[in-house]
């Protein structure tokens, strides 16, 4: 079997994944025995509860040869990779609750196949469900920019006219007081979506 790093092509949607490079002597051994387990929990025993007593992510497949193994999970997907000392395991999942439930699964149980050499997982930062967010919300924020843009710039036509003439209508009034009210609505919105917490 090859198993390659999932392409992660730079799109808007992409998929939320994380990174963790165990340094161990025996990656080749950790890498088979969890795909074993992985597949043993994919058959009978599919329904046991994780650590935090919820029920584990199904597995729908794994398999593994030599240096390199894969584990398919309904929602999401591990692909893993030994070398001499250290075994790379990679994790993409729908969502970033799916994503930090299949690190915590998978941590929890190489480390408790490690114990003897007291194996720790260390995931290289949850990069994938904070860039999800910033490339979901990039093209909303420019949309927003672009509707401040356009009210400043029609305030301020509007404004210089209506000062120029000296007449101001109740239909100038109007239009400047909704651009107003526009250019309010639009920052408060713009200031919402960015104090949400970022999953992860």
């Amino acid at each position: 079997m090859t198993t390659s790093p999932p392409h992660r092509p730079d799109d808007l949607y992409r998929r939320p994944v994380a990174e963790a490079h165990v340094d161990t002597r025996r990656a080749e051994r950790f890498l088979a025995q969890l795909c074993r387990h992985a597949e043993a929990m994919g058959g009978q025993a599919r329904h046991l509860h994780g650590g935090d007593g919820e029920p584990r992510p199904e597995v729908v497949k794994a398999e593994y040869a030599g240096n390199e193994g894969k584990i398919t999970f309904s929602r999401g997907a591990c692909t893993l990779r030994s070398t001499s000392d250290t075994l790379w395991v990679h994790v993409e999942a729908e969502d970033a609750d799916q994503l930090a439930r299949l690190q915590g699964i998978l941590a929890a149980d190489l480390e408790r196949f490690g114990r003897r050499d007291d194996l720790k997982v260390t995931w290289q930062g949850q990069e994938g469900a904070a860039d999800v967010v910033v490339r979901r919300s990039r093209g909303t924020t420019i949309a927003l920019v672009v509707a401040v843009a356009v009210a400043v710039v029609a305030h301020l036509v509007f404004g210089s006219a209506a000062l120029a003439a000296w007449r101001w209508t109740s239909v100038v009034a109007d239009i400047l007081l909704g651009l107003v009210i526009l250019k309010i609505v639009v920052v408060t919105i713009f200031a919402r979506r960015h104090r949400r917490p970022m999953p992860g």
